[in-house]
């Protein structure tokens, strides 16, 4: 009888080992995920060991080759038109894709090129106004940025939906409308208190049914500044962005495309991109005026903003009571934020761990089912881009759960 046990468990496993094994191997999803798992973790160590942008560039285009023709794509001639904005000299060319330093990109743009706005849009709407994008491209250096995909959403949605912003209006409405039922006249008006979940609700369900997205959280490989259709001189990344920069700026000018710039332009924009926001706080204030949405909120999440992206210490409370909001200027507001800023600074590596609390408390509240739906909309960015598609961090559930008892800091006040 026992050796009739010991059979029966001996095939149990066997057969068992060859289900799994037939399951790695079964689809093309499965074979992507495999040479991903294993190919881009190897990738990305190789990366954070070389202080040469040069070679890590190579190194992303080598295997970006590889994706792409796994993914079916050939060296076509395709005739699409590219969401670009190019030098006024012609041979200078950025494949935009929102929230991957964008803004940050195009105010280099400007300077170097001494292109103001104007002059930016205008040649936006002559390169889009051209339907062959490689043509364009032949003779201009060209580059993309783009970051981990879990965290640019992430971003997006405390940068757009999460601080005080005119978007709340015409893009928040239009989110609310989509992902929620019983909706307050407020929500429907203004579009203020969009959760992170109902967000990525919004982008699982319009992904899967063929829908248009906000251009904010489509993919990053989007048909008009896909690498498999375009074939870029640079991709940048987020998370080595001065060094990828430093780079691009060497190379344009060992090309004559630009005559100097100056060494320190992307740190110098620091300051800049990191007060930028508090502009559309308070115009905000004045978009809410008549709605019975808490100005003390509207506040209290702008301060809970800069302690979610790790520049004010969660130690460190918001300094205005109710009372002191109806008051307050833009230029108070600015001098209690920096104070609180320079005061964090000293605290280093806490705040790079505070952002990470932050993000692991919005990706808890989304449930294992929309995650797992998640990862299918942005598994070829994760392929194409060598990031990992499925972060133990974000889907190992018990570990979320346990961090969210852990840290019962709430960074989404205000909502």
């Amino acid at each position: 009888m026992r050796r009739r046990k010991l059979m029966i468990l001996y095939f149990a496993v066997v057969t068992l080992k060859l289900l799994l094994g037939t399951q790695s191997k079964s689809t093309d999803d499965s074979k992507q995920e495999t040479w991903t798992g294993t190919t881009i973790e190897k990738q990305m160590t190789s990366e954070r060991d070389t202080n040469d942008a040069g070679d890590a560039n190579a190194r992303r285009m080598k295997y970006l080759e590889k994706a792409c023709r796994h993914l079916g794509y050939t060296d076509d001639n395709y005739t699409i038109a590219i969401r670009a904005h190019m030098s006024p000299n012609y041979r200078c060319l950025y494949c935009r894709v929102n929230k991957c330093a964008s803004t940050t990109t195009l105010e280099i743009m400007r300077q170097i090129f001494n292109c103001d706005t104007d002059c930016l849009v205008k040649m936006a709407s002559i390169v889009r106004s051209s339907v062959n994008g490689s043509k364009i491209m032949k003779d201009a250096f060209s580059f993309m940025v783009v970051r981990e995909p879990y965290g640019r959403l992430f971003s997006t949605y405390c940068n757009i939906f999460y601080f005080p912003k005119e978007d709340w209006i015409y893009r928040g409405t239009k989110i609310i409308k989509l992902s929620r039922s019983n909706i307050s006249s407020d929500s429907l008006n203004f579009g203020h208190d969009l959760t992170f979940s109902e967000l990525i609700k919004y982008i699982v369900e319009s992904f899967e049914n063929g829908l248009r997205l906000d251009e904010h959280v489509r993919p990053m490989h989007h048909k008009s500044c896909n690498p498999c259709l375009f074939h870029f001189d640079y991709i940048a990344h987020l998370e080595t962005l001065n060094k990828d920069f430093e780079y691009i700026l060497k190379t344009i000018n060992n090309r004559n495309i630009i005559q100097n710039y100056p060494e320190d332009i992307v740190s110098s924009l620091r300051e800049w991109t990191l007060y930028g926001p508090v502009k559309h706080l308070f115009r905000t204030i004045l978009l809410l005026n008549g709605s019975s949405i808490s100005h003390y909120n509207i506040f209290l999440r702008a301060w809970s903003y800069y302690q979610i992206t790790g520049q004010v210490s969660k130690t460190i409370d918001f300094p205005y009571s109710k009372e002191d909001i109806k008051l307050i200027t833009k230029d108070e507001f600015l001098r209690a934020l920096k104070t609180a800023i320079e005061s964090s600074r000293r605290e280093g590596n806490d705040l790079n761990k505070q952002r990470h609390e932050a993000m692991l408390q919005a990706y808890s509240t989304v449930s294992p089912e929309y995650m797992e739906r998640l990862r299918k909309v942005v598994a070829t960015d994760c392929f194409l881009f060598s990031y990992e598609e499925r972060p133990d961090f974000l889907f190992n559930r018990r570990r979320l759960l346990l961090n969210k008892s852990y840290n019962t800091f709430n960074f989404f006040k205000g909502l």
